[in-house]
């Protein structure tokens, strides 16, 4: 026998190549092929999908599932101890792209400049400038909060990754980006808009608001590439919004007792952020209470209005918020919880709340 690793003659990867298999595409550590036991019945033409760090390999459609060694034996009718035999008389034809391999996250700095730039290069079509109109942003709000759509053309993603390179930007490190089986710079698509979470004058990253509901009913998701191949994982950052008169010096440095608004996602921040001019703190629907409890020490808050959306309460669960506003309260930071309907439709009564506040502290002023 050579003087190879047996791992790399019966490695999937050898097999699939060995067998000449139509691949499709690949993700990550997985590799999709058109399935050799479907194709034999057009009716049911299904896919294989190829774990390669597990060596084993699935087709949902009719079910066929195994080692590398059995998808071998069973397409050559021979046994898997034969399979094996003729694996090891074979030079073992592998694949040059490598495992996933993620990449740490670069600071906020660097990612404020990758993602101003890369914001630059997309667009905001005429349907998605319409439903952000229909939940009452100005134009010019929109403008401002840099609010695009979603490019989705492989050819024009790649060549916008392209130019962000040509401008000096490295993307290893910036979530939403990775490099595609070519190892050319890509980065993840989905239909939708996308959200700059804002924090210190800074894109700390991008949220998106989708066009349909992802799984789970959510229609947020973070512009991530974890488990793709020099790929970089989001973190749950906060945004907040602030009136532009208020410093982020005074704001954080205060010595006077202040309500604000906490928001369980970005595009309903901003929706509470439009109608009310009060300071809103974005966070993540995963919400952690740790993080809100340390902005709201920091920014002296006496009250916060936690508008949380359903999806938060159905899938974070109930049990989550009661124990946020149990540890606000604890810290004598009184809570008024109210629940959305969705990211666009807020209800009016927060609002009409907000503002009497608002003329309450004015009068006693």
């Amino acid at each position: 026998m050579r003087n190879n690793n047996v791992y790399n003659y019966i490695n999937i990867t050898n097999v699939i190549n060995q067998l000449h298999l139509k691949k499709t595409y690949q993700k990550g550590n997985y590799i999709y092929t058109i399935c050799p036991f479907c194709q034999k019945n057009s009716e049911r033409e299904g896919y294989l999908k190829i774990n390669t760090i597990n060596n084993v390999y699935l087709c949902k459609k009719c079910e066929q599932s195994g080692s590398s060694v059995e998808l071998y034996a069973t397409l050559h009718y021979i046994t898997t101890k034969e399979a094996f035999k003729r694996l090891l008389k074979e030079m073992p034809v592998l694949d040059n792209m490598p495992y996933v391999y993620n990449n740490p996250v670069k600071d906020d700095v660097y990612r404020d400049m990758v993602y101003r730039n890369f914001l630059k290069l997309q667009s905001l079509n005429s349907r998605h400038f319409e439903k952000l109109r229909q939940m009452d942003f100005s134009d010019k709000y929109i403008n401002q909060n840099l609010f695009k759509s979603i490019e989705n053309n492989t050819s024009k993603k790649k060549k916008i990754c392209k130019q962000l390179q040509e401008q000096g930007l490295k993307l290893d490190g910036i979530p939403g980006f990775f490099q595609d089986i070519d190892f050319k710079w890509n980065y993840k698509s989905h239909n939708g808009i996308y959200i700059p979470v804002m924090l210190d004058n800074r894109i700390q990253g991008l949220r998106i608001l989708l066009d349909t509901k992802y799984n789970l009913d959510t229609e947020n998701i973070w512009f991530s590439s974890n488990n793709e191949y020099n790929g970089t994982k989001a973190s749950n950052w906060p945004m907040i919004l602030k009136n532009e008169a208020t410093s982020w010096a005074s704001l954080y440095n205060s010595n006077e007792q202040t309500d604000i608004i906490i928001a369980t996602e970005m595009i309903l921040a901003h929706k509470l952020f439009n109608n009310t001019n009060k300071t809103v703190i974005g966070v993540p629907n995963n919400i952690d209470k740790e993080l809100i409890l340390s902005l709201a020490k920091r920014m002296n808050i006496s009250k916060v209005f936690l508008f949380v959306d359903k999806y938060t309460v159905l899938h974070t669960s109930v049990s989550v918020c009661k124990n946020i506003i149990q540890t606000l309260e604890q810290h004598n930071i009184e809570v008024d919880f109210r629940l959305a309907l969705n990211d666009s439709r807020i209800g009016s009564d927060l609002i009409d709340i907000c503002k009497k506040n608002e003329e309450r502290n004015k009068k006693i002023a």
